[in-house]
Parts: C-alpha cells; sequence; structure tokens
C-alpha cells in the first residue's frame, strides 16, 4: 500500500465514512474528450473569421474617438481602416454587403 493510499484509508476509518472509491477515466474516454469540440458559433458570425491583434492602449483610444466622431460601431471603422490600407497597396478592397 503506497503512502498515499494509507493515508487516505485512514482518514476515512478515522471519519466514519463508507470509502468511495473514483475510477480514473479509461483510454477510450479520455480520447473523446481530447476530440475537436463543436463550440457554439453565432449565425451573424458564420463565414467570418477573427483578427486580432496585440496593440498599445493609445490604438484603442484613437479608435474609439473614431468612433464617436462617425458614431459607426468599431467593426465597421476597422473594415473602412483596412479597405482605405487596401488601396493605398493596390490590392483588393472587400465589398462588405
Amino acid at each position: 500500500m503506497s503512502k498515499v493510499s494509507a493515508l487516505q484509508a485512514s482518514l476515512e476509518k478515522s471519519s466514519g465514512k463508507p470509502s468511495t472509491h473514483i475510477q480514473a477515466p479509461s483510454s477510450t474516454a479520455i480520447a473523446s474528450m481530447s476530440g475537436p469540440q463543436s463550440v457554439y458559433k453565432a449565425p451573424s458570425r458564420e463565414g467570418k473569421i477573427h483578427i486580432g491583434a496585440y496593440l498599445h492602449p493609445d490604438f484603442k483610444r484613437s479608435l474609439r474617438l473614431v468612433q464617436a466622431q462617425t458614431g459607426e460601431d468599431v467593426q465597421t471603422v476597422v473594415i473602412r481602416a483596412l479597405n482605405n490600407l487596401f488601396s493605398a497597396h493596390n490590392v483588393p478592397v472587400v465589398d462588405q454587403k
């Protein structure tokens, strides 16, 4: 009997509660848990991908100021900014309909 098992048995004996043994999950259960999981995706996000970046907080502040001035949501402001960047570099702009 290992040291941990002996300690567990002693604790159970002194508490007066019946022992409850927890079975370790089988290898098939572990394999099924580690497989790809279906995650809920909002219908508005279907066919879209997330693009993000870790930037200095001043970028967010300026983005929010533009949002306040234009009344547009952040996504629309970012779309417009990216399309302006694409135009400046002569690459196709994305038409949002």
